[in-house]
């Protein structure tokens, strides 16, 4: 079987904007990239399951978000907002309300917009931060992720104050605060994952190369710290990026860049506890995203550092990651997304 898989990342150097490819699932090869939409810095991107994409991007004066309709060949533009100082560094859709949530790193600032039903941007509402950490990195409050909780909330990891913040957004113009978790100090949480069907939430802390396994009560809108463990060895060194859990939920992977290695954790029945199994080298520098495939046997990994991707086999009954690609160049990609 063929799954078509987007790549996009910066394009300060030789990048270009968003390419694509084809992994075939029998054979386990994945296709050179080939590019696919000229487009400055999309550094993240999402899809709709009608192949709507919305993507990160800059202009001139400033940046924002962008709207294609890539159900064909050719992509086609049906709207942008580039209107921020700076373009956001994390972007998700919610496909049941058509909203579209931005996590501005640099301007500490959340926006919301709407996918309109003749495919305009609107925006309904911006959520500004504030605040710092203990590290020089958290100089300001810098949002880096927001997305939806399985019961529809709005959760956000504020890796510049060590906070993760949860809002109220049944009306999308007008977010309210429901709670905030105060992570330990320095940590900087980056971004998240949820248990399929428990209510437990696994944080990936950049600065501190840890992950958090959070308990959920979503009747009272709070969050409790149950495990955490070490993505890699020697924090001071690394910083941790993605996290990606499996859909029987028996396990979760971690990229942390400096160690340039995957994570390998089980997770416990309960969904509470994790075991390390170890990590495995990317044979690349600056594993930023990676993203298991539809079919779960691959994982395919983004260095932006080295400028390749590396694709690993994965053993659905162990966990265990073997690199079967390596040397698949691609220029500055920090994004990885299956269509």
């Amino acid at each position: 079987m063929l799954e078509n898989v987007l790549l996009s990342g910066y394009t300060r150097k030789t990048g270009k904007g968003v390419y694509r490819s084809q992994l075939d699932t029998e054979t386990g090869e994945l296709k050179e990239p080939k590019l696919y939409l000229e487009l400055k810095d999309p550094t993240y991107l999402d899809v709709t399951n009608d192949l709507k994409m919305v993507a990160l991007a800059k202009s001139e004066n400033g940046g924002g978000i962008v709207l294609y309709d890539i159900s064909d060949d050719e992509p086609k533009l049906l709207d942008e907002d580039l209107s921020e100082e700076n373009s956001p560094s994390y972007v998700k859709l919610d496909q049941s309300n058509n909203l579209v949530f931005s996590a501005y790193f640099h301007l500490s600032q959340v926006t919301i917009h709407k996918i309109t039903d003749d495919n305009k941007l609107k925006l309904l509402s911006t959520i500004h931060f504030e605040g710092t950490g203990p590290r020089p990195e958290q100089d300001q409050s810098k949002p880096h992720y927001s997305a939806l909780t399985p019961d529809g909330k709005l959760i956000i990891c504020d890796y510049g104050t060590d906070r993760i913040y949860l809002y109220d957004i049944s009306d999308p113009s007008d977010p309210k605060m429901l709670t905030e978790y105060i992570a330990p100090a320095g940590y900087a949480p980056r971004h998240l994952v949820f248990h399929p069907s428990k209510p437990y939430i696994y944080v990936a802390c950049e600065l501190s190369s840890n992950v958090l396994v959070l308990k959920y009560d979503s009747e009272n809108s709070s969050f409790n710290l149950v495990d955490e463990a070490s993505a890699a060895k020697d924090e001071q060194k690394n910083t941790t990026a993605a996290i990606r859990i499996t859909k029987d939920a028996k396990f979760l992977y971690v990229s942390t860049r400096g160690a340039d290695t995957i994570a390998t954790f089980a997770i416990e029945p309960n969904g509470d506890r994790l075991k390390s199994l170890g990590t495995t080298k990317v044979k690349g520098k600056g594993p930023r995203d990676f993203q298991i495939d539809p079919s779960e046997k691959y994982v395919l990994v983004a260095n932006q550092d080295s400028d390749n991707l590396t694709l690993f086999k994965r053993n659905p009954n162990k966990g265990i990651l073997t690199i079967i690609q390596d040397n698949i160049g691609i220029p500055e990609c920090v994004c990885v997304h299956f269509i």
